[in-house]
């Protein structure tokens, strides 16, 4: 089962947070926000539209490969939860999370 989780960071800032099985996590907002509400309603717009949005793969700043689901006025959704050794390991991750984001539960 796929699920967001909504809550405070280690930083103590709002932000959520998408888990698989097992407790592994998949992705998550690549950013803080100023309430748990707002967190929790960016959430649900990226459940919301995980199947409509654009998917990149990138080079990732700790090394590696990591995608990131893109609406289409560049606005950053969501990130990997990890880096990738292969672009095609981050692509496979994206698709992956296209398929199951608007089906987490959580919300």
């Amino acid at each position: 089962m796929v699920a967001f989780r909504v809550e405070i960071g280690e930083g103590g800032q709002p932000s959520w947070w998408l888990y698989g099985v097992n407790d592994e996590l998949l992705a998550w907002a690549g950013r803080y926000y100023v309430s748990l509400a707002f967190a929790r309603d960016e959430a649900a717009a990226f459940r919301s539209s995980a199947l409509r949005a654009v998917y990149e793969i990138y080079p990732h700043p700790a090394g590696g490969w990591g995608w990131r689901a893109v609406q289409p006025v560049d606005y950053y959704m969501a990130h990997s939860a990890a880096g990738f050794t292969k672009p095609a390991e981050a692509r496979r991750a994206a698709r992956h999370i296209k398929t199951v984001a608007h089906r987490a539960s959580g919300l």
